[in-house]
């Protein structure tokens, strides 16, 4: 073991005025996902395959470490024989070494004593027997470990859960998964082998929520006893003694048995449906109407931001905006206003024809043009029709076909009987059997093809893998957390949120919104339209991206803050990586080393954060699991404010909902203004409860503030842009608790999803980067990066596309079951045997809105056991997929093999005050006062 380094210290910033910054607080409450399939325990013919193989790897790798040697020992050798001997043996012998070919056997034949000249090569000439003996071994226990393999992937396929998970993927799915549960030995359930396993791995490995994939519960994290906290204080050490508990993270004594599957209508098919439907004259008459958006009066002319919705294949509503400037001022500022309240277009006219409400009668003539006026404003998209069911209504269907018997025309009713089968037919997904399960989605998707053919959506040639519905298994009962953390654990997630504060995009975010706001509308200055600063907060968030990644930050708005604030950022993310590695490199570390971060300099990072950074408040939600070891092992760091716990609070304990406001409300202090904004945009996972007193939304029928209630303004005292609450003078809170990337929504919503933008960090700066030439081009390894007991980031080895295609040609030219391929593969790289393929990352550069999108088309981790002959010999296929390059990531934890236990990953948000803020909220109050005053 290498000798420890002193830690490494920074020089204290003046950012905070030298006060100590309290580390961010854990939520009380906090979602738990378990996969609902464990791996038994491995058969005898499987691990003693796995051991042979192992063991071939280490020989691999002593081959190659004894090439260098015995190179230069053969040529050394030249005085101890004859010229022929060494023109016709040794030198043929040193050029096959030297080239990784294997040598003639007639060569090796004539060696003629040379073994025991140079007794590197007896070593290379015994390690190569021994490496034969392990290839018969391997080839003769190949087709037992085979067997045993297939006998493993039977016995899951027969598993309730799986099955019902397989259901819900694809009726071809299933058929599989039932085939192989039998344990078929045709050619077609070879054929499917590789999928049905990579479902299977799937099934057992990762917790992401997918039907029966994974069930998702919630509970309350026990407090740490203050004498916990004060063992776990800054004790590099103490986290061995944390009050945790191997038993609690194997998922034994979960309730599953109180599950229950909530099955939703894909809400990108409801809406859209809705949109085709509301485009008939007759229908739309029956709805309530309101404006496209506030009018922004100026110079005579009125402006308008108007929608344009594009279908998606059915995975979310793509929504675009485009600003609408007309001439008729008066008339369109007179509509505004009596539709504030959405009204039916008979209401609108007769209150436009007679001058207002309250007007008895008006004038037919006068009703009839401001018909065909209101006509001529909806086919322009500026009013438009309200849904007959609340934007995040869980259960649509009902209410949609409700409105269309109210209309009162037969085809109408005609229509809604079909809506409601669909209806009928999504409520008994959940609790149908799998066969069943199969049937319905069939018969759902080809219901849908068809009804949103009928009505002008066609959908093409993505009706086949079209997603009719969304399924979740949520454990209502609440989750005893009793033993998942201890108070060193507390700690160390509480520093991981200061770091992630450092490595985070959204300070840069705020800056390059700030400039931007200040160009446009001056110090001090006011945007009383939201819409209309969109597209600029959108932009500015595409500059903050490539300012992060190293490119220009762009022309700051005023020559005052961006640039400057990026470089602040950039000034603390680059003293801290340097002062990682340096104290790495002290160690000698290589990429097989962990890069530790030194602990007291984590802790402290609080108090170097710029106070522009931390004058608002923000909130972290981590992803952990535990390792055997007992490490916790980091897989995510997003945004918290509720984000991932949001979409199942419906279907928690109600206890969930007042510890999510409860926690908002904490951090924020009393008396503040939060208002949630809860965009849906076709996206089941977006549809989750108001948790907060107040919510901005298009529609005050269900939002208790407009969008026009609204404005943006730079706040002189944070020097930031704000919300504010006109009628109030408030500042605002926005959160945004969806699971959609916000710059996918609607880009007029951009400047409130803008206003807590945190959640975009990447610790990758402070690993550093070993290439070494392999075969088709050059490997990217990255070590582990660990913080106390916290693994940040597992080892990893970047593949590029060509080095994948000359391994995929290798394994396909060795046969069924590559062992010597793989085993050569293994010691190259100096991978495990358990790893998680990945897809590679794409070039950085473009818009992050375009990355994202193509993000969705990626496949999806896959956990690879390279000690399993079943996996080596669907290895091939699997790697296929990645054509343009693979990332192998160690499978840390990797899934236990005991039936016992459960993949278990704990969501965990914390919450951090706003510092420096003082009575700003009093100012700003008393600012808007004088404002109005001088009005």
């Amino acid at each position: 073991m290498k000798a420890p380094v002193p830690e490494l210290q920074m020089p204290s910033a003046p950012a905070h005025d030298g006060h100590a910054v309290p580390l961010p607080r854990i939520a009380p409450g906090a979602l738990l996902r378990t996969t609902l399939l464990s791996l038994p325990a491995e058969p005898a013919p499987a691990a003693a395959f796995r051991a042979a193989l192992a063991e071939l790897v280490v020989l691999e790798g002593r081959l190659t470490a004894l090439v260098p040697a015995l190179g230069d020992a053969l040529y050394a050798s030249r005085a101890d024989h004859t010229e022929d001997f060494h023109r016709d043996v040794v030198l043929p012998l040193r050029r096959a070494v030297h080239n990784g070919r294997e040598p003639r056997p007639a060569l090796l034949r004539g060696l003629d004593g040379l073994s025991g000249r140079v007794p590197e090569l007896r070593a290379w000439l015994d390690a190569r027997e021994r490496r034969e003996e392990l290839l018969t071994v391997l080839r003769s226990g190949t087709d037992p470990a085979l067997a045993a393999g297939r006998s493993v992937l039977a016995g899951l396929c027969r598993e309730p859960s799986f099955l019902r998970a397989a259901s819900f993927t694809s009726a071809d799915l299933l058929r599989a998964v039932l085939r192989a549960g039998h344990g078929p030995t045709d050619r077609r359930a070879r054929k499917e082998e590789a999928g049905v396993l990579r479902h299977a791995t799937r099934a057992v490995a990762r917790t992401t929520p997918l039907s029966a994939f994974t069930a998702v519960g919630w509970g309350v994290l026990p407090r740490p006893s203050a004498a916990d906290r004060g063992d776990a204080s800054g004790n590099e050490a103490s986290w061995n003694e944390a009050s945790w508990n191997e038993a609690s993270w194997n998922g034994a004594d979960l309730p599953v048995g109180s599950s229950r599957a909530v099955v939703r209508a894909n809400r990108t098919l409801v809406d859209t449906l809705f949109a085709a439907l509301a485009e008939d004259p007759r229908r739309r008459s029956t709805l309530p109407h309101r404006m496209c958006s506030s009018l922004r009066d100026s110079d005579g002319r009125a402006a308008f931001a108007r929608s344009r919705t594009a279908f998606t294949a059915a995975r979310f509503l793509a929504v675009e905006d485009d600003e609408v400037t007309l001439g008729a001022a008066e008339p369109l500022r007179r509509l505004a206003v009596l539709c504030d309240t959405p009204a039916k277009l008979d209401a609108l006219a007769g209150m436009l024809a007679g001058g207002g409400p309250a007007e008895p009668d008006p004038d037919p003539d006068q009703v009839a043009a401001a018909t065909a006026f209101l006509r001529q404003v909806c086919d322009a998209g500026l009013l438009v029709p309200v849904e007959p069911y609340d934007p995040q209504d869980p259960d649509p269907l009902p209410r949609l076909a409700g409105w269309l018997r109210d209309t009162g025309a037969p085809h109408d009713r005609e229509l809604a009987l079909r809506i409601d089968e669909l209806s009928t037919a999504t409520g008994e997904f959940g609790t149908a059997e799998p066969g069943h399960r199969a049937a319905l989605l069939a018969t759902l998707r080809d219901r849908w093809v068809t009804l949103l053919a009928e009505v002008g959506r066609p959908v093409g040639h993505s009706a086949a893998r079209l997603t009719v519905l969304s399924e979740d298994i949520v454990m209502r009962q609440p989750i005893r957390l009793d033993g998942y953390l201890g108070a060193a654990d507390h700690r160390v997630l509480g520093e991981l949120a200061s770091l992630s504060e450092v490595f985070d995009l959204g300070p840069m975010v705020r800056r390059q919104v700030r400039d931007s706001f200040v160009a446009r509308y001056g110090p001090g200055g006011v945007c009383p339209h939201v819409w209309d600063f969109g597209a600029d907060a959108d932009e500015a968030w595409q500059r903050a991206s490539r300012a992060a990644d190293g490119g220009a930050p762009g022309a700051d708005g005023d020559g005052s803050t961006a640039a400057g604030g990026i470089r602040q950022i950039a000034a603390l993310r680059a003293e801290l990586t340097e002062a990682v590695h340096r104290a790495h490199a002290a160690r000698g570390g290589g990429p097989d080393d962990d890069v530790v971060l030194p602990a007291g300099l984590v802790a402290g990072l609080g108090s170097r954060m710029p106070s522009w950074a931390t004058r608002r408040p923000v909130s972290y939600t981590g992803f952990v699991q535990r390792a055997s070891s007992g490490v916790l092992c980091v897989n995510h760091v997003y945004g918290g404010w509720g984000r991932f716990s949001s979409r199942f609070l419906n279907s928690l304990d109600a206890g969930a909902t007042r510890v999510a406001a409860t926690s908002v409300s904490d951090t924020l202090g009393p008396g503040a203004t939060v208002a949630q904004v809860r965009p849906v945009s076709g996206f089941n996972a977006n549809l989750h409860p108001r948790f907060v007193p107040e919510e901005i939304g298009p529609d005050r029928s269900y939002a208790s503030l407009g969008m026009d209630d609204v404005e943006l303004v730079h706040d002189l005292d944070g020097d930031e842009v704000r919300v504010r609450v006109k009628a109030t003078g408030a500042w605002a809170d926005v959160l945004y608790a969806g699971v959609f990337a916000p710059l996918l929504l609607q880009p007029r919503l951009a400047p409130l999803l803008m206003d807590h933008p945190h959640g975009i960090t990447d610790f990758g700066a402070l690993v550093p980067r070993h290439l070494s030439p392999v075969p088709g081009g050059d490997l990217v390894r990255t070590p582990r990066l660990r913080h106390r007991h916290l693994v940040l980031r597992r080892r990893r080895w970047e593949l590029a596309g060509p080095t994948v295609a000359v391994l995929l040609a290798e394994l396909a030219a060795e046969g069924e079951v590559p062992v010597g391929t793989v085993a050569r593969w293994r010691a190259l790289l100096g991978v495990p045997d358990q790893l998680y393929l990945h897809a590679a990352p794409p070039a950085r550069g473009g818009r992050v809105d375009e990355e994202l999108l193509s993000a969705l088309d990626r496949p999806r981790p896959q956990y690879v056991d390279l000690g399993d002959a079943l996996h080596l010999r669907c290895l091939g296929k699997w790697l296929a997929r990645h054509p343009d390059g693979a990332v192998l990531e160690e499978a840390l934890p990797a899934p236990a093999r005991d039936e016992a236990h459960a993949a278990v990953e704990l969501v965990v948000e914390t919450y951090r005050a706003g510092l420096g803020m003082g009575d700003a909220g009093a100012r700003a109050a008393a600012g808007w006062a004088n404002r109005r005053d001088d009005r």
